[in-house]
């Protein structure tokens, strides 16, 4: 196993335990049903069509960024994280000559595609079912959904990393913080991912709704969330030893 800022073979064995434990059925599954909801959506609007403000900007941002694309990236961090440490699998990687820093951001690399391939782009396409191209909501969606993506790669890597029990963590997170708190208190938003992507979405869609917090802070944020998780979930690995799993 090589070293380096990424690492092939990690990848590929992350790739095979993300798909290989039964909940990878619900990585499936949650796009899925983000579909139906749009095809419902369209077929009841009838040909008429339905206002961008109203059910397609909702079921986005409020079911798309705020649940679809939270639980796809807590799915895939918990499996290639947590689970690795309860099942002890995690110890193969701790004895070889590979940089801790280079597993964490293999994995980190490997929960990001996966919510970007499960969660941003199922948003597009419901998009796109919903109201095709008009008011650029598709487009919104994407790059919302990918800045939202990015942000919560790094937070549950974060998190999984340095809480023993992760799960938990990253669920009082999300139910906590991101779905409760940032909703009542504005200040919050500064700090939520979830408020990131939908800043995002509100600016680049025609929406008539004001980004907040604004687009180049939501950028950053998202940036430094992954770039801060990694090298912050990789000192913690660093100083993990096998007697520590």
């Amino acid at each position: 196993l090589p070293g380096g800022p990424m690492n092939i073979p990690i990848l590929r064995l992350a790739i095979r335990s993300l798909f290989g434990r039964a909940r990878a059925i619900l990585l499936f599954a949650i796009p899925l049903l983000l579909v139906a909801l749009a095809v419902l959506l369209r077929a009841t609007a009838g040909d008429a069509g339905t206002n961008p403000e109203d059910a397609p900007l909702v079921l986005v941002r409020t079911f798309g960024i705020g649940i679809v694309v939270p639980v796809v990236a807590l799915i895939a961090t918990t499996t290639l994280i947590n689970s690795e440490f309860d099942d002890g699998s995690i110890i193969y990687l701790l004895t070889k000559p590979v940089s801790r820093l280079s597993i964490v951001a293999s994995k980190a690399l490997v929960v990001l595609v996966c919510t970007l391939v499960f969660a941003a782009l199922p948003m597009t396409l419901a998009a796109l079912l919903m109201i095709g191209t008009d008011a650029d909501l598709w487009l919104g969606a994407l790059l919302g959904g990918i800045v939202s993506s990015v942000a919560y790669a790094g937070i549950f890597t974060t998190l999984a990393t340095l809480l023993n029990r992760s799960l938990v963590g990253c669920l009082i997170y999300w139910l906590v913080w991101e779905s409760t708190l940032t909703s009542f208190i504005s200040p919050a938003a500064w700090l939520s991912a979830r408020a990131w992507g939908s800043s995002v979405l509100h600016a680049v869609a025609d929406v008539g709704q004001k980004a907040h917090p604004p687009v180049w802070f939501a950028l950053v944020a998202a940036a430094l969330c992954l770039v801060g998780g990694v090298v912050v979930a990789g000192r913690k690995l660093s100083h993990t030893t096998i007697s520590d799993v």
